[in-house]
């Protein structure tokens, strides 16, 4: 309905994306800002909200995976406004009576849609930017959770504390549907990647499934990610509980500092991906401008959560939880970033639906465990500072694996000379010399 061309269109879909993420992680958040009164309303027990929490995730990886796998064959315009509706119509349930299967079903639900959201949106964004542009458009939609996060602290605590918590998942429903009407008359397919390759091309670069899942740069990914979303998992979860039953806060002021633990986020990530984009263009290698980066703050992120429990000012403790969630959030796009150097545009849809389904096994996880502990600790507060220090411990294991196994450069050959040796293979059998080439940097004819 709407036309426009060029640059224009492609910032139109990545700002798209943008507000895609922000709804998908305000809708993760709700349950946190509404946990206290959903538990006292349902006469919930920790240990039941953390299982509430964690039956969200129940579906999350597997549908990740098989929409990945979907978006190498279907338009990623088609599955993001499918995904969009989903998140929005499980939304309305919420509205009136809730019984304690329903909700737990509503969540499991909400995981199917929103589990293949990030891959899925970061591929729709690659198909307008070339490898080369691909950091800031990157950078821009990876602030989306947290920007949503952020927003949904004041905004969805005012929804609960004036209408009570049923109307913040209605604002939600609304606001979900209001995007996918957008989406659809703005949002379009982007066409870089079928600019630089045919079909044959691309096919002939594809690299098995069992190569490519076992190199170390791919299950360094896997691992830093997995150990990010764990705190990912408990920010939106547990945190504001934490604000109110761990240190005292009132439902208004918890709102609020959880939104600032969300915007203390934004300027660190903005500033750490400029460093890396420096790095990279000073001719430092993608292992030390992206991986070791990524890999380092996930450890300064685990002695952070570590030492919580070792401080006795609030406004500390608040603060340390800014600090060490700002650091994890680096992997969740330098690892895309380096994922999509060391993978074929054919493979690249999956790879990314698999990397972030295993990554996001953590959220099945981790609220559990942290509703165990609180439960099984006669202080709410020092249940909550113990759940960190597992966390912290975490995080520190995750970060030195990460730093000892990612290097895309490392893939990134391996994968090429795989390529290049079954291709003399078939050109041997079919009496023909046929080079390729890959749009990503796979391999390159001419100058390397």
């Amino acid at each position: 309905m709407f036309s426009f061309h060029g640059k224009w269109r492609a910032w139109i879909v990545v700002a798209l994306l943008f507000l895609f993420m922000v709804i998908n992680y305000a809708d993760k958040a709700v349950i946190g800002l509404v946990a206290v009164s959903l538990m006292h309303d349902m006469s919930l027990t920790p240990r039941q909200f953390g299982l509430i929490g964690s039956s969200f995730f129940l579906l999350y990886s597997v549908s990740g995976i098989v929409f990945g796998f979907v978006a190498n064959r279907v338009k990623t315009r088609w599955i993001l406004a499918f995904l969009a509706t989903t998140w929005a119509i499980v939304q309305f349930p919420m509205i009136g009576n809730v019984s304690l299967p329903m909700l737990i079903a509503c969540r499991i639900l909400l995981g199917v849609g929103e589990g293949p959201a990030y891959p899925v949106a970061l591929h729709a964004c690659y198909k307008w930017f070339d490898n080369h542009e691909r950091s800031v458009p990157n950078a821009i939609i990876a602030q989306g959770p947290f920007t949503g996060m952020m927003l949904a602290g004041p905004i969805l605590t005012y929804f609960i504390v004036r209408y009570g918590w049923h109307s913040a998942f209605l604002a939600l429903g609304v606001i979900g549907i209001v995007w996918v009407v957008l989406w659809l008359l703005l949002g379009a397919e982007g066409t870089v990647d079928v600019k630089g390759a045919t079909q044959e091309q691309d096919d002939r670069e594809v690299v098995p499934y069992g190569t490519l899942l076992t190199d170390p740069t791919v299950i360094g990914n896997f691992i830093l990610w997995f150990a990010a979303f764990a705190v990912v998992a408990l920010c939106f979860t547990w945190i504001p509980a934490y604000l109110r039953m761990g240190l005292g806060y009132s439902a208004t002021s918890a709102g609020w500092l959880f939104s600032m633990i969300m915007v203390a986020q934004i300027p660190v990530a903005i500033a750490l991906s400029w460093v890396s984009e420096k790095l990279l263009a000073n001719g430092m290698s993608s292992r030390m401008a992206r991986g070791a980066l990524a890999s380092g703050a996930i450890v300064m992120a685990g002695a952070i959560f570590w030492g919580i429990g070792s401080i006795a000012s609030p406004g500390a403790k608040v603060a340390c939880l800014a600090a060490g969630s700002a650091m994890i959030q680096f992997i969740g796009w330098l690892g895309p970033l380096m994922l999509g150097e060391i993978v074929s545009v054919r493979q690249r849809g999956a790879l990314l639906g698999i990397h972030n389904s295993i990554g996001t096994v953590a959220g099945l996880v981790a609220p559990a465990v942290m509703g165990f502990v609180i439960n099984d600790t006669l202080n709410p507060a020092k249940g909550f500072e113990h759940g960190f220090e597992l966390l912290g411990a975490l995080l520190v294991l995750s970060g030195l694996i990460g730093l000892y196994l990612v290097n895309p450069e490392k893939s990134r050959m391996k994968f090429s000379r795989l390529i290049q040796t079954n291709e003399s293979r078939r050109s041997a059998d079919a009496g023909i010399s046929n080079p390729i080439s890959h749009d990503g940097g796979l391999i390159k004819q001419g100058k390397e």
